[in-house]
């Protein structure tokens, strides 16, 4: 039994009490402590020694506030002092004392009925390891196996350096393999023919072995996830081998579909349209594919996160059969320079922009736009312009307001 999968805000005293009722020990993903870490030099190196060892394996919980004997919960011990404080203590000494520093550290109170709290730290596996101890020159390296942390010896050490390339050549390849059958005509349905974008999100866990699989009969439940590029309403789905199939007809065996989403059970999420380009006086031109995107990849990694499929994202775009297409320079068609704002014809069949990490899920639009934005800027270097419309001179972001 194990609460790594198990959203924060679903985890209360009664689910610590079914750890103990349950005997789940100490394992690769979960370590329980008696009290919190102390301020002495020996006491945060433990602190340090035991968020590091999660990060550089496969992540994992710390529960403090709960006592083990032989590894095995026994009780629950509330931690008495007021949790922002002590928090904040933790934060910072993690900020400091590893380097690279670990990004999405978590920290969850939980109320005990008879006072105070258990405090769960939730450690993501890291994609940015191995993760170093620096406090005081120390420069020691964790890891973590079913019997608790451990110092990594020469080997294994190599392979935690090494790991982080070879997800990295993976992510891009299956990329470059998918947008290539896209291009030669191999999509999961017939596609129209008036310019394709498309956006794939690839979870840095999706090649995890033992990964917990898209929980495939509740999404296909669910008429408002992973709808379509542009699509605004559910249509239609069925389940394939590789996972779930939406598109944008309603009838999937029609001549042509507008649209579809793959959503692979491991979580990556492939969605195109291949109508991104609309035709005036002959000239195909693409309006509004800026905030556009920006809408999709908030909406995508919305539902992944509400089905625990947790960050960090990698986060690519493509633009397939856009030469001689134009894009337009501003964001409302119904200004009255539009036709005045037109870019240069594309160069070019194919664009394929470099790929965007997402540490955590957007807040909004422009904390999305933001992280989005070498894309965007790469998109208007396309069309012969310095940046995206989006952003002001101050190149900051400007939310779309119709006229």
């Amino acid at each position: 039994m194990a609460l790594l999968n198990v959203p924060l805000d679903q985890i209360d005293e009664a689910r610590l009490l079914a750890l103990i009722a349950a005997g789940a020990a100490e394992s690769r993903t979960i370590d329980y402590k008696r009290d919190s870490y102390g301020n002495a030099h020996a006491d945060l190196s433990e602190w340090l020694a035991d968020i590091s060892s999660f990060a550089n394996t496969a992540g994992g919980d710390l529960l403090l506030g709960m006592d083990a004997a032989n590894g095995t919960p026994s009780t629950i011990t509330p931690l008495t002092m007021p949790m922002d404080p002590e928090i904040l203590r933790l934060e910072q000494s993690a900020r400091g004392g590893l380097q690279p520093r670990i990004t999405n550290l978590t920290f969850h109170p939980i109320p005990i009925a008879v006072g105070g709290n258990v405090l769960l730290v939730r450690v993501p596996r890291s994609f940015n390891s191995p993760h170093r101890i620096i406090r005081q020159g120390s420069n020691r390296f964790w890891a973590r196996s079913a019997a608790g942390k451990y110092e990594p010896d020469v080997n294994e050490l190599r392979a935690l350096f090494n790991n982080g390339p070879q997800l990295a050549e993976r992510i891009r390849n299956f990329r470059l393999d998918r947008v290539a059958k896209i291009a030669a005509g191999e999509a999961p349905v017939k596609l129209m023919d008036g310019g394709i974008v498309t956006l794939h999100v690839v979870p840095l866990s999706a090649f995890d072995v033992g990964l917990a699989a898209v929980p495939i009969r509740k999404v296909m439940i669910d008429y408002t996830a992973f709808l379509p590029y542009g699509s605004r309403s559910y249509t239609n789905s069925r389940i394939t081998f590789e996972g779930i199939l939406q598109t944008s007809n309603a009838d999937q065996q029609a001549a042509q579909h507008r649209a579809y989403l793959q959503l692979y059970r491991n979580g990556i999420v492939e969605t195109l349209t291949s109508t991104l380009a609309a035709r005036s006086s002959g000239t195909p031109i693409i309006s509004g594919l800026d905030d556009n995107l920006i809408n999709e990849v908030q909406r995508i990694l919305r539902d992944l996160a509400f089905y625990s499929i947790e960050p960090p994202y990698a986060v690519f775009v493509s633009l397939l059969e856009v030469k001689d297409m134009r894009i337009h320079l501003v964001r409302d068609p119904r200004d009255s320079s539009w036709y005045d704002n037109l870019s240069s014809p594309l160069d070019r069949d194919q664009y394929h922009f470099d790929e965007v990490i997402f540490e955590t899920e957007p807040a909004d639009a422009a904390e999305c736009a933001n992280v989005i934005r070498p894309i965007l800027d790469q998109l208007a270097n396309a069309g012969g312009t310095p940046g995206s419309p989006v952003f002001d001179a101050s190149g900051v972001f400007v939310p779309f307001q119709r006229r």
